[in-house]
């Protein structure tokens, strides 16, 4: 059996050194073009084709049972599983709508304060008497 070692020790060795035959100048210009073996050169793969066209698959009852059973199976942990988390998925739509009706609230909230802000210096006494001088309108004098 040849292992890494061996192979290596007979490249290495004096042994190999020795029995290497000289190189020379014809050898040289022959082997130029000369390619060396490949790797597994020698070995021949054939691939064989099948026909497998008149081949009938036999039907498994049991195989198709274990099917629909897995099937079901999913089916009812997925059915389980979403009806345990509807709930809470409900309660954390509502806290966003919640919040949002709040945040409308308060943004309602401060523009009433404008409305009364304006509607307050809009009617107050001192403007009604301006508006009043401007457009030459006074208050009736008692007839006697």
């Amino acid at each position: 059996m040849a292992t890494i070692a061996n192979i290596f020790d007979r490249f290495t060795s004096a042994g190999a050194i020795a029995e290497r035959k000289p190189w020379t100048s014809t050898q040289a210009l022959n082997d130029t073009y000369r390619l060396r073996p490949l790797p597994n050169e020698d070995v021949y793969f054939y691939a064989k084709r099948i026909d497998n066209s008149r081949v009938v698959r036999q039907v498994d009852p049991i195989a198709r049972a274990r099917s629909w059973r897995i099937l079901g199976g999913t089916s009812l942990a997925s059915i389980l599983l979403i009806g345990m988390l509807l709930p809470s998925t409900y309660g954390l739509i509502a806290g966003y709508q919640v919040h949002t009706l709040q945040q409308e609230n308060h943004r309602l909230e401060i523009e009433r304060a404008r409305l009364e802000l304006e509607e307050a210096r809009l009617v107050s006494a001192q403007r009604l008497q301006d508006l009043a001088d401007k457009s030459d309108m006074h208050s009736p004098k008692p007839e006697s």
